[in-house]
């Protein structure tokens, strides 16, 4: 069975949009999210909840890098005993604080190794930790490849990182790596990446003189892009509420010749409702509906019936 396995920070949006598709049994067996904590909130308690509830298998990073949710032991919001949960999948970084214990299984679970550096890759290569380890995830790098064999499993960043949101306008439209992946993969391989949100994390958001909308979406090939819709009105930080109308007015005059069929999903339909009202939902919203629409996209791809290219 082909996997994906989308990489998510535990922001409260992230965790909003993945209660919400598991409610609406949206994700399904071939998409296993991966959560990095990064606060001790009631959303990452109840999230988790929802993800037993619908039987959603799921991973949960035990030695964040990110945050501060690694850094006190004593959760007011603890999560479940997850040992005898047959689909969750124990997932740990390897970092300074790796311990094997994090990856430590039982009957029917499977464990994900997150492997970004080669000098401490290269320390583990040959002992029973990473013999024991079911799938490690990676950088497309030909040395960490090497290393992982045939335990590899490509982690990708697809969104570009641009520090100023009104510089996506000088993008517009570009390849949601792994771009290529709709016409490469066979049933039974994996494939990981950041998804909308990228690798970068910043504790806290700043204000942006811009707002942008980033929708991803399957071109009639079955390759993925981006499309970015920045706002006009950005020399200054005032009028958050028109900024997202000037980015909505234009998703909304592009939807109707590009995103039909697979990509009309009803998270988009959500987000492009807001054009006939007068209320600004929020940041917040605004992200939890292009995450949802990314997975709900990709729930749709990998349930069609791949034949050959």
């Amino acid at each position: 069975m082909t996997t994906y396995y989308p990489y998510l920070r535990g922001r409260m949006y992230d965790l909003l949009a993945l209660k919400e598709l598991v409610q609406q049994h949206a994700l399904g067996p071939k998409i296993v999210p991966i959560i990095e904590p990064v606060r001790d909130s009631k959303e990452l308690q109840q999230t988790i909840a929802a993800l037993i509830t619908a039987k959603q298998p799921f991973s949960v990073i035990a030695n964040p890098q990110v945050s501060v949710y690694g850094l006190n032991d004593t959760k007011l919001y603890p999560l479940p005993d997850l040992s005898q949960v047959p689909f969750f999948q124990p997932s740990a970084i390897l970092a300074a604080d790796f311990s094997r214990d994090f990856l430590t299984t039982t009957p029917g679970q499977t464990n994900l190794l997150i492997a970004r550096n080669y000098p401490l890759l290269k320390a583990y290569h040959q002992t029973a930790v990473l013999r024991q380890v079911d799938k490690v995830l990676i950088p497309d790098e030909a040395r960490l490849r090497a290393l992982a064999g045939t335990k590899a499993v490509l982690l990708t960043d697809p969104m570009p990182f641009i520090p100023h949101v009104a510089e996506y306008a000088d993008l517009t439209d570009d390849y949601f790596a792994p771009a290529y992946w709709y016409g490469r993969l066979a049933d039974g391989q994996y494939f990981g990446d950041y998804s909308m949100v990228g690798s970068h994390y910043f504790d806290k958001g700043m204000p942006s003189r811009a707002i942008a909308l980033h929708l991803i979406y399957v071109t009639v090939d079955g390759h993925l892009r981006v499309h970015h819709f920045v706002s006009d009105s950005n020399e200054s930080m005032r009028g958050q509420k028109q900024k997202f109308f000037e980015a909505l007015t234009k998703l909304v005059t592009w939807a109707p010749a590009h995103l039909q069929g697979l990509n009309e999903t009803p998270a988009l339909r959500t987000l492009l409702a807001f054009a006939d009202h007068d209320k600004f939902p929020g940041l917040g919203t605004i992200k939890k509906l292009s995450l949802m629409h990314h997975l709900q996209l990709m729930h749709r791809l990998l349930n069609l019936k791949i034949t050959d290219h």
